[in-house]
This record gives C-alpha cells, sequence and structure tokens, in this order.
C-alpha cells in the first residue's frame, strides 16, 4: 500500500529534516546532508505542501488562470485571479482594479482606446503590485505587461482570506509560508523524545480557516488541460521546482519512499 503524504510528512520530521513551506515551495533540508532528487520532489512537493497546510489550518490554493474584463454598473477594469484549493478542489478567485486602457497615444493606437484582449496595465500603487512583490517574481519594466508574466504564479502556492462566497480578499493574498517549527509542534506529528502539545492551535500561529469549511482528503488537482472559454478559468499544469540531484544508484523514480529514506539516511 503506497505511503500517503501524511505518512511520509510524518516521517521526514521524525527523522529530523528540515521542512517547511516558503514563499509557496517547499523547502526540504535532510538531516544527513543528502541532495534531495529532483523527480522525488517533482512528485511529492505538492502533496506534502498540502499536508502541510492541512496540519496549519490553512488553505493551499493552486493558481490556475487568469481574466481581465470591465466589471460593475461602471465597467471599470480588473483582472480575475482564479485558484483551485489542493485540498478539496474547490475552486476561487480574487479580483485587482486595473486598466484596460491605453495610457498614452502610440501608434498602436490612442490613449483611452481598449488595450487588446487579456492585456491590462497596473498603477505604481495599485494593490495588484503590492501582490506581485509579495511572491517575489520580477517585476516588468512595463507595468502593462504583466499579461506575459502571469504563467511565472504556477509555480507557487498562495492562500488568503475568505471574503464572500468563493471570492478572496485580494489585500490577503499571498504565497503560502509554514515554518518547520510549527510543524513539528503540532500535536498531530509523532516526533521521539517531542514534548506533548495539548492545545489544538500551533503556538503562535495564527489559524487561517475558511468558515464552515470541512478539510477533505487531499487531492492533487494536476495535467489539466487548458480551458479557452472567455471570462473562464484558464486551466494549467503545475510547475514543480527541480533540485540538484547527485549519486543515487538506483533512479529516484524507480524507488519506494521507504528505499529513498532508506538511502539518505545511511549516507548521514
Amino acid at each position: 500500500m503506497a505511503e500517503s503524504a501524511r505518512e511520509l510528512l510524518q516521517r521526514l520530521l521524525a527523522r529530523g529534516d528540515g521542512v517547511a513551506v516558503d514563499g509557496g515551495r517547499l523547502t526540504l533540508t535532510p538531516a544527513s546532508g543528502h541532495p534531495v532528487p529532483a523527480e522525488w520532489l517533482s512528485e511529492h512537493e505538492w502533496p506534502l505542501i498540502t499536508e502541510a497546510a492541512r496540519l496549519a489550518g490553512m488553505e493551499p490554493l493552486e493558481y490556475i488562470g487568469h481574466s481581465v474584463g470591465n466589471y460593475g454598473p461602471r465597467k471599470d477594469g480588473g483582472v480575475t485571479l482564479q485558484f483551485r484549493s489542493l485540498i478539496d478542489g474547490r475552486d476561487w478567485y480574487a479580483i485587482f482594479n486595473a486598466y484596460t486602457t491605453r495610457a498614452r497615444t502610440t501608434k498602436h493606437g490612442k490613449a483611452g482606446s481598449p488595450l487588446p484582449k487579456g492585456r491590462f496595465r497596473m498603477g505604481k500603487r495599485s494593490n495588484f503590485l503590492k501582490f506581485w512583490n509579495r511572491t517575489g517574481q520580477k517585476v516588468p519594466k512595463s507595468l502593462d505587461a504583466f499579461s506575459d508574466y502571469m504563467g511565472k504564479l504556477r509555480s507557487q502556492i498562495f492562500t488568503g482570506h475568505q471574503s464572500k462566497g468563493e471570492r478572496l480578499e485580494a489585500a490577503t493574498l499571498a504565497p503560502l509560508c509554514i515554518k518547520q517549527q510549527e510543524l513539528a509542534a503540532h500535536p498531530h506529528v509523532n516526533i521521539p523524545g517531542k514534548a506533548r502539545v495539548t492545545s489544538g492551535l500551533i503556538p503562535g500561529k495564527v489559524r487561517v480557516n475558511f468558515p464552515g469549511k470541512e478539510l477533505a482528503q487531499p487531492q492533487q488537482p494536476r495535467g489539466l488541460q487548458p480551458n479557452q472559454t472567455t471570462g473562464d478559468a484558464n486551466y494549467g499544469n503545475t510547475v514543480i521546482r527541480e533540485c540538484g540531484y547527485k549519486g543515487i544508484p538506483k533512479p529516484p523514480k524507480e524507488q519506494t519512499n521507504e528505499e529513498w529514506l532508506e538511502e539518505y539516511g545511511r549516507a548521514g
């Protein structure tokens, strides 16, 4: 029977490995000092992030696409970012104000004329720019070029506060961050010699739960086909970070979790 993400996370923590989520990416530092195989990380990063978020009481959100439009009675410009929960597959979205018209007259069009379909521009003090800075992604030289960079968000996992229904408060949207100490201190994590923690909350942690939401078994919505319908989510494949891989006699993709853990454990 295959080892679950929860069991795997428990074993990594019990071995003294450093497991955390930083900037929406998994950080795994084996106590043995043995490098983590890229193929192994590619397979297990998302499930481990999902389980870590479940323990921390947080909602891990995968970016799946964006749409641009003019909303409300005044037809104000905006960009909608679409997300999907890695825990139960529920869809979420956040809306940022945006400009959908040209700022100045150029050879491509007059000032105030509509930008090409799907394109938008941002102000220097916009909430979207603040969000982008929180991601750690490089800011485009031109604030009307974000449309060309949105795919980079697929490499990170996010979280945020619920506004109403499936809408997120845009100002709270940020890459998921969970410290190693928070995971190790959780009462459901069994680490030999660890003092028992009786509180249901991680010490010093503000729980970010969505009201009335029951956490189901983790799902892994990966490899979805693009949906080109206007206004709908533009689904895409997740992009997994690759790390250096050195000297594992047996290819990682052919190893079980037990074999890989035993392999780098011996190296330590």
